[in-house]
């Protein structure tokens, strides 16, 4: 089994990710993997996955700018992780050869043939840092909007009634159930950044949900008070959970929730996420707001939404004219592998990998 999600996601302060918490500590044993652009770590990892997923729970984290390649892979049975540890998510082992190590994809180049392209390749990264840089300010600009449709519209939420309606939620879902000795965990895992492609949600949360509820949610913040009230039940209620929040807010507003031991999932669809499932129970956020209260402000709201679509196409389109530039640069550095070197690498990796599976499973 898979489970898939985003590494992490641009923020107002640059490049975040939850999990530093988990490579930096020492529950897992993490292997860093370390080498520039088309030195397959993104592969590696994949293979890593896919062997690994028929003996146990593996989860996926996905890079937010290419939603096509890997950042990281966790083995909850083995305890191992495998990240990408280049930047922007730059990682070094804390407690070197006890819980973390490097694995140096970077020593299977030949130097020479990187030299030949050194201009070459100089340019590409200049270039690509520097379209990073004006996608990050597309995202900043894109977070602010979003934070003052949010901000504005928490003032005309009924809280009353949002609870009223999560209790009822909660009541119904957790029918003919004990509540627990302990409490549940309460994790963040993201399953909504900005890409390449756009604002996008990974899909395989809610399809593999039993009960899907689709919050419609044109302002931000009911929906955002909705799921963060039943997290908190839930959690009390002893049940982990997992949120998923949006890294662009300087304020972090809550946009998903999966209860994994219930099969429940909880989305929302914003403008910036738009999704759309006719299989999910609607929850109509609209509801929740004193719309009289709120009339003079419609306008603002209208002129906000025009900005998010408009500021979320720019950054699209300049994560995709990176991505370009990136290929560029991967295809320099594919150029320059020793592919036998690199197997070797490769498959010294997963042995030991394999070495620490076993012994779990014990």
């Amino acid at each position: 089994m898979i489970e898939k999600f985003f590494f992490g996601g641009v923020t107002p302060k640059g490049f975040s990710t939850e999990l530093t918490q988990l490579i930096n500590g020492k529950e897992y044993y993490t292997y860093i993997l370390k080498g520039g652009p088309g030195t397959g770590k993104s592969r590696t990892m994949r293979i890593i996955a896919e062997r690994f997923s028929k003996d146990e729970k593996v989860t996926s984290f996905y890079c937010s700018s290419d939603p096509n390649s890997l950042d990281a892979v966790m083995l909850h049975t083995s305890k191992v992780m495998v990240v990408d540890g280049t930047p922007p998510h730059v990682s070094e082992p804390r407690i070197p050869g006890v819980c973390q190590e490097i694995i140096p994809l970077g020593e299977c180049w030949d130097k020479a043939v990187l030299k030949e392209n050194r201009d070459k390749i100089i340019e590409a990264t200049e270039l690509n840092k520097s379209m990073m840089a004006a996608a990050t300010g597309y995202n900043k600009a894109l977070g602010l909007i979003c934070d003052d449709t949010c901000a504005c519209a928490e003032g005309f939420c009924d809280r009353q009634r949002i609870e009223e309606e999560v209790r009822c939620l909660c009541e119904s879902l957790l029918e003919g159930r004990e509540r627990k000795a302990a409490r549940g965990k309460q994790l963040i895992r993201q399953l909504s950044v900005m890409t390449r492609y756009g604002y996008m949600t990974l899909p395989d949360a809610a399809e593999s949900s039993r009960k899907l509820y689709l919050l419609n949610d044109e302002r931000f913040a009911a929906s955002s008070l909705f799921i963060d009230s039943v997290a908190t039940r839930m959690t009390d209620y002893g049940f982990d959970t997992k949120l998923s929040t949006c890294l662009l807010s300087g304020r972090p507003f809550r946009e998903h929730l999966l209860i994994d031991e219930l099969g429940v999932a909880l989305m929302t669809s914003n403008p910036l996420t738009r999704l759309e499932d006719e299989k999910a129970q609607p929850i109509d956020c609209s509801a929740f707001y004193d719309r009289d209260r709120m009339e003079p402000y419609e306008k603002h709201f209208e002129s906000n939404r025009s900005l998010i679509d408009g500021i979320a196409e720019s950054a699209r389109e300049m994560l995709e004219n990176a991505k370009q530039v990136h290929d560029e640069m991967e295809g320099y550095y594919a150029d320059a592998m020793d592919y036998d070197e690199l197997e070797k690498v490769r498959e010294k990796l997963y042995d030991e990998i394999e070495d620490r599976a076993r012994a779990c499973r014990k």
